[in-house]
């Protein structure tokens, strides 16, 4: 398997994954999109009130719902349309370089791990660098 799927096939897992803490009533459930955190909510705890939404985006899209059972919580929360629809704004990319741009392109990696990568061979190449010179 080349590097680059098992990357991206641990990258969709990680993606993916749903995060819970809390106890009842009231518990938070974190997932990779608000469809996904709301299907698991209402799977795990049945009838859920969403009470709030927070969205992150540093390294993958992560969205956490603040999901109740209590009645008297559930009566404050906000219409479930009003936070599905919430529009996060999009992460501006720094420039690319056009070899960066087709690797990513070909792999669909993210520019984090491109810049992890990219470091990675700096050091390999120094490395291989000073090995020539001593030997």
């Amino acid at each position: 398997m080349p590097l680059g799927r098992g990357i991206e096939e641990l990258w969709e897992a990680v993606r993916d994954r749903v995060e819970v803490s809390g106890h009842g009533p009231t518990w938070e459930v974190t997932a990779g999109s608000f469809d996904s955190a709301l299907a698991f909510a209402q799977e795990s705890f049945g009838d859920v009130a969403v009470t709030s939404r927070r969205d992150r985006k540093r390294w993958w899209p992560r969205v956490t719902l603040t999901v109740t059972t209590d009645p008297a919580e559930a009566a404050s929360a906000p219409p479930l349309e009003e936070l599905a629809a919430l529009v996060v704004p999009a992460q501006v990319r720094p420039e690319e370089s056009p070899d960066s741009r087709s690797r990513r392109k070909q792999y669909d990696m993210p520019l984090e791990l491109e810049a992890i990568f990219a470091h990675q061979e700096r050091i390999r190449s120094a490395q291989e660098r000073v090995s020539e010179d001593a030997g």
